[in-house]
């Protein structure tokens, strides 16, 4: 018999996804985490997600694919399953946009003191 997930605690839930190595199981809400653990089967992207270089090397030598060891990990993720999207990226870059505008410097601006309320000593 299944358990009642709805009916469960969050941390709860989330010591149950940690357990099955469900991927950022951390900040999924409590609504998503019952969705998946109510799953039969993780779907393929979030297994792929989780395997390690070394199982990746392990399933690409089962399927006799030649020249996989001087692959890096996402080389070899889009090699044995070009149908999964995106697992190479855990979370997107939101920052990127702004990384070229981090090194430069800005002069601080003149204020004039009686307008800010600060007070002359």
């Amino acid at each position: 018999m299944e358990p009642n997930y709805n009916k469960m605690y969050l941390a709860d839930l989330k010591l149950i996804a940690k357990t099955r190595r469900i991927k950022m199981y951390y900040v999924k809400t409590k609504e998503e985490l019952v969705n998946l653990l109510t799953l039969k089967e993780l779907p393929q992207s979030m297994k792929v997600e989780k395997m390690t270089i070394h199982e990746l090397r392990a399933e690409a030598k089962k399927r006799n694919v030649v020249g996989f060891w001087t692959l890096r990990r996402g080389a070899l993720v889009e090699l044995l399953f070009p149908n999964t999207q995106d697992v190479n990226q855990t979370a997107p870059n939101q920052y990127e946009e702004n990384e070229s505008q981090t090194h430069e410097h800005h002069e601080p601006e003149e204020h004039n003191t009686k307008e800010v309320g600060v007070q002359d000593v």
